[in-house]
């Protein structure tokens, strides 16, 4: 039988008081509010990074992986930073960030968190490569927000243990999707507390509203092209690249459906190049936690 439900006022005052709720580390918040800086430039940024040196490991071990694909290496921040820019340095300091400040927490017993972290790279990835071919949104981004856009269901998975439970035994005996089952069974669903933990961590609006619009396109308000991309980078990923299981979406959502229709008809013919992307990329990000 399912849980007693609790209100949403309820399920937010215990989601703010969770004391050990995943924060970012001090470069992720730094490097944040350096960019909203128009006097930013390269060597600030990069002493910024460079002062916590298992970042500075990490992001190099990244824009030296073959996801970048870049011919020469690249031996420090500030080359790295010149060659990707302000942007792109910071979404992948967001980006490790987050993956790490989940590793190694226990969740309910039967999420996988390395299955998790594949499927928001593979949403990543294809949010990617849609901003690209369709210009409705930044590349890099849609990245991050891929990254993130189920963020929520790791605070689900590993601070509300039983709500999740009922959630995941529905998507399993009635072959609900994830979103279907959450609407019926919790106050708020994990794309409204993905946007409320990114709203902590004080991300950029764009990002906060691409995550927690992901599942409602048509309500966001000021990011709505982003939001769409990811909404049917997900769609896209469960299409083509998933495993088929119980918890599929089977259409996105339809402002997506309809902004995105030329890609989505088209992606029969394209994403099979994408999927050789998804794999290297998570042959980086899905490495922090196996």
């Amino acid at each position: 039988m399912p849980s007693m439900l609790i209100d949403k006022e309820a399920f937010l005052r215990k989601l703010d008081r969770i004391p050990d709720l995943p924060t970012l580390p001090v470069v992720a918040f730094k490097v944040n509010k350096m960019l909203m800086d128009d006097d930013v430039n390269v060597r600030k940024l990069s002493e910024t990074i460079e002062k916590d040196q298992a970042m500075v490991s990490k992001l190099l071990r990244l824009v030296n992986s073959a996801f970048y694909g870049f011919q020469s290496k690249i031996d420090n921040i500030s080359h790295a930073i010149t060659i990707l820019g302000f942007s792109t340095v910071r979404n992948a300091v967001v980006s490790i960030s987050v993956v790490d400040a989940f590793s190694g927490r226990e969740a309910f017993e039967e999420f996988s968190l390395s299955d998790f972290w594949k499927h928001s790279v593979a949403v990543a990835v294809t949010g990617r490569q849609l901003a690209q071919r369709s210009r409705l949104a930044v590349p890099d981004e849609v990245f991050v927000a891929g990254i993130l856009h189920d963020v929520g269901k790791l605070v689900l998975a590993q601070h509300y243990q039983e709500l999740f439970r009922d959630v995941w035994i529905a998507v399993q005996d009635e072959g609900l999707s994830f979103h279907e089952a959450e609407k019926a069974l919790l106050p708020v669903d994990h794309a409204h507390i993905g946007g409320v933990l990114a709203a902590k961590w004080h991300l950029p609006e764009k990002l906060v509203e691409a995550i927690a619009y992901h599942h409602a396109v048509g309500t966001a308000e000021n990011n709505g092209n982003a939001v769409m991309t990811v909404s049917a980078a997900d769609f896209l990923v469960h299409r083509f690249w998933s495993e088929k299981k119980a918890g599929d979406r089977p259409e996105p959502d339809q402002p997506a459906a309809e902004a995105l229709a030329a890609e989505i008809e088209s992606a029969d013919q394209w994403f099979p190049g994408v999927a050789a992307e998804i794999e290297q990329a998570c042959s980086f990000f899905v490495e922090a936690v196996n």
